[in-house]
């Protein structure tokens, strides 16, 4: 009996505790999307954009034709990837250099 509230109290702590937060996100570019298109990090998380597709793609930070030099990926082949630490609160709107002109693009809003 005693052994089975000892295992009650450990498993009772380990509901207690919280889950470790991950200050990684990960966004792919297929299909002439991202996905996903809309993301919220915490200030000073790292997002990485991940070329999953056949196509070359871009992650250019601004609005479609109208870059606003917080970031831009240079071109990157399938498999090539792209990471931005975001150090300050605000929405960061990107998009393809490429496929723009598709709607591809997306935000991360970092608070």
């Amino acid at each position: 009996m005693r052994a089975v509230a000892v295992i009650g109290l450990i498993l009772l702590g380990f509901g207690c505790t919280k889950a470790p937060v991950d200050h990684n996100h990960q966004v792919a570019m297929q299909d002439f999307r991202f996905a996903p298109d809309s993301l919220e990090v915490a200030v000073g998380d790292t997002v990485t954009w991940v070329n999953q597709g056949a196509s070359q793609h871009t992650t250019t930070s601004g609005q479609v034709g109208a870059p606003d030099g917080k970031w831009d990926s240079g071109v990157l082949s399938s498999g090539g990837s792209f990471m931005y630490v975001f150090t300050a609160a605000g929405n960061y709107h990107y998009y393809c250099q490429i496929h723009g002109s598709m709607d591809m693009k997306g935000v991360v809003s970092a608070k």
